[in-house]
Protein backbone atom coordinates (compact mmCIF):
# COMPACT_ATOMS: atom_id res chain seq x y z
CA UNK A 1 0.00 0.00 0.00
CA UNK A 2 1.16 3.46 -0.75
CA UNK A 3 1.40 6.58 1.67
CA UNK A 4 -0.53 9.10 1.06
CA UNK A 5 0.67 11.11 3.48
CA UNK A 6 4.67 11.08 2.67
CA UNK A 7 6.40 14.06 2.23
CA UNK A 8 6.43 14.64 -2.08
CA UNK A 9 9.52 16.53 -1.74
CA UNK A 10 11.55 14.03 0.02
CA UNK A 11 11.66 11.89 -3.10
CA UNK A 12 14.63 9.50 -3.71
CA UNK A 13 17.35 10.57 -5.72
CA UNK A 14 18.98 8.27 -8.14
CA UNK A 15 22.16 8.96 -10.15
CA UNK A 16 21.81 8.11 -13.84
CA UNK A 17 25.11 7.07 -15.81
CA UNK A 18 25.13 6.99 -19.49
CA UNK A 19 27.40 4.96 -21.28
CA UNK A 20 28.00 5.23 -25.40
CA UNK A 21 29.84 3.00 -27.06
CA UNK A 22 31.29 3.39 -30.45
CA UNK A 23 32.27 0.31 -32.23
CA UNK A 24 33.01 2.22 -35.49
CA UNK A 25 36.56 1.76 -37.08
CA UNK A 26 38.03 4.97 -38.04
CA UNK A 27 40.68 4.53 -40.58
CA UNK A 28 42.29 8.24 -39.49
CA UNK A 29 42.65 9.58 -43.31
CA UNK A 30 45.50 6.94 -44.32
CA UNK A 31 43.66 5.84 -47.41
CA UNK A 32 43.37 9.40 -48.34
CA UNK A 33 46.83 9.93 -47.66
CA UNK A 34 47.95 6.71 -49.49
CA UNK A 35 45.57 7.89 -52.69
CA UNK A 36 47.47 11.47 -52.64
CA UNK A 37 51.13 10.26 -52.24
CA UNK A 38 49.87 7.73 -55.18
CA UNK A 39 48.67 10.48 -57.58
CA UNK A 40 51.70 12.43 -57.19
CA UNK A 41 53.80 9.70 -58.26
CA UNK A 42 51.82 9.17 -61.52
CA UNK A 43 52.00 12.28 -61.80
CA UNK A 44 55.47 12.55 -61.82
CA UNK A 45 56.07 9.85 -63.80
CA UNK A 46 53.81 11.26 -66.85
CA UNK A 47 55.68 14.29 -66.23
CA UNK A 48 59.54 12.39 -67.30
CA UNK A 49 57.78 10.42 -69.41
CA UNK A 50 56.20 13.25 -71.97
CA UNK A 51 58.80 16.16 -71.02
CA UNK A 52 61.50 13.47 -72.89
CA UNK A 53 64.45 13.19 -69.99
CA UNK A 54 64.40 9.50 -70.73
CA UNK A 55 65.48 9.47 -73.77
CA UNK A 56 68.99 9.23 -74.85
CA UNK A 57 69.43 12.33 -77.18
CA UNK A 58 72.72 14.42 -77.93
CA UNK A 59 72.69 17.40 -75.43
CA UNK A 60 72.11 20.45 -77.40
CA UNK A 61 69.14 19.00 -78.95
CA UNK A 62 70.54 18.48 -82.55
CA UNK A 63 71.40 15.29 -84.33
CA UNK A 64 74.39 15.19 -86.48
CA UNK A 65 74.62 11.75 -88.89
CA UNK A 66 76.68 11.77 -91.97
CA UNK A 67 76.51 8.75 -94.08
CA UNK A 68 77.22 8.18 -97.60
CA UNK A 69 74.94 7.04 -99.81
CA UNK A 70 75.64 4.18 -101.33
CA UNK A 71 76.16 3.99 -104.77
CA UNK A 72 73.69 1.33 -106.19
CA UNK A 73 74.49 0.86 -110.31
CA UNK A 74 71.27 -1.13 -111.83
CA UNK A 75 71.40 -2.91 -115.38
CA UNK A 76 70.28 -0.99 -118.84
CA UNK A 77 67.17 -2.98 -118.94
CA UNK A 78 65.20 -2.73 -122.13
CA UNK A 79 61.60 -3.91 -122.53
CA UNK A 80 59.65 -3.73 -125.74
CA UNK A 81 56.09 -3.65 -125.65
CA UNK A 82 54.04 -4.95 -128.49
CA UNK A 83 51.99 -2.23 -130.52
CA UNK A 84 48.34 -3.46 -129.28
CA UNK A 85 45.69 -2.17 -130.72
CA UNK A 86 42.31 -1.81 -128.61
CA UNK A 87 39.20 -1.72 -130.45
CA UNK A 88 35.84 -0.76 -128.65
CA UNK A 89 32.44 -1.95 -130.30
CA UNK A 90 30.11 0.35 -131.39
CA UNK A 91 27.12 0.00 -129.16
CA UNK A 92 23.84 1.63 -129.98
CA UNK A 93 21.48 2.96 -127.50
CA UNK A 94 17.63 3.13 -128.12
CA UNK A 95 15.68 5.46 -126.06
CA UNK A 96 12.11 6.94 -126.47
CA UNK A 97 13.97 9.85 -127.95
CA UNK A 98 15.39 8.06 -130.55
CA UNK A 99 16.29 11.17 -132.88
CA UNK A 100 18.82 12.91 -129.71
CA UNK A 101 20.54 9.89 -129.48
CA UNK A 102 21.81 9.61 -133.18
CA UNK A 103 22.77 13.43 -132.98
CA UNK A 104 24.46 12.28 -129.64
CA UNK A 105 26.47 9.53 -131.33
CA UNK A 106 27.85 11.60 -133.95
Amino acid sequence: MSDYDRDPERMRETERTTIIHDSRDRGGGSGALIAVVLLVVVLAILFFLFRGSFSQGTHDGSLNVNVAAPNVKMPDINVKVPDVKVTVPKIDIKTEDAQANKSAGK
